[in-house]
């Protein structure tokens, strides 16, 4: 599989940066998780026509699915123009919040299927597996399995002792890196600090990680990835439009 990263910032995009989304890629499926602000002309540098399998949500916060508003639109007019996109689109989104749930599903655009925990869905050559995890707004992990490869998206959580059976072992860990532990609040206790991203892949066996979700108020990543590689030493952090096999 190959991981394309859209944009790695929460909540709001850093100057000339975008929220998240990714695009993995295999050797017959496109899948899309999640699409925040900025993504959507990102997506299309790389697949012009929108050619994808299917995009799964991870939750409903404006900076992983507000793309998606504006997607609709180039579905409609490229079709209109008589271009061959995917309409109906394939999303996997949670049902709550309900009216932006309701908001996605009224337009026409998506065939919108409601996520749950443990779900599993298949897409050509890929198992997708869901996982429940702790956020305000109900949020789940994703599982790709491809082959012998597994990634494993956090989406965004705190740490729960669900992600350590999840992530056991997979290829790559893409994970919510959002905050110093020196600023852990209750406020921001549904994100994983770098410290407990660290300690998690170490714990997991992981292959590689990459840290995402990063807070986009004036962090300095060289003090994030410090802090992870204290327990896990060949961390990195996320590059905006980059490429990475699994």
């Amino acid at each position: 599989m190959k991981l394309t990263v859209l944009g790695k910032y929460g909540p709001f995009p850093a100057p000339m940066g975008a929220c998240s989304g990714y695009l993995v890629e295999s050797g017959s499926a496109s899948l899309v998780l999640d699409l925040g602000s900025g993504t959507l002309g990102r997506l299309r540098s790389i697949k012009p026509d929108i050619a994808v399998d299917a995009i799964i949500l991870t939750h409903l916060h404006s900076d992983h699915m507000s793309d998606m508003l504006v997607l609709r639109y180039a579905l409609e007019q490229l079709k209109a123009r008589g271009i061959d996109v995917p309409m109906p689109l394939s999303v996997v989104s949670p049902s709550e919040p309900q009216n932006e749930f309701r908001q996605l599903s009224a337009s026409g655009v998506y065939n919108m299927l409601a996520a749950a925990d443990g779900m599993k869905l298949k897409l050509n050559d890929m198992s997708i597996t869901l996982h429940r995890m702790t956020h305000p707004a109900v949020s789940y992990a994703v599982s790709v399995q491809c082959g012998a490869k597994r990634l494993v998206y956090t989406g965004d959580t705190g740490y729960n002792m669900m992600l350590d059976k999840v992530c056991e072992g997979a290829d790559l860990l893409l994970a919510d890196t959002c905050f110093l532990s020196a600023d852990k609040t209750v406020e921001n206790a549904p994100h994983m600090t770098a410290r407990e991203v660290g300690a998690l892949a170490r714990r997991c066996r992981v292959k590689k990680l990459l840290c995402t979700h990063i807070w986009a108020g004036g962090y300095d990543e060289r003090a994030i990835l410090d802090e992870v590689r204290e327990d896990f030493p060949r961390a990195a952090i996320a590059e905006e439009m980059k490429t990475y096999t699994v």
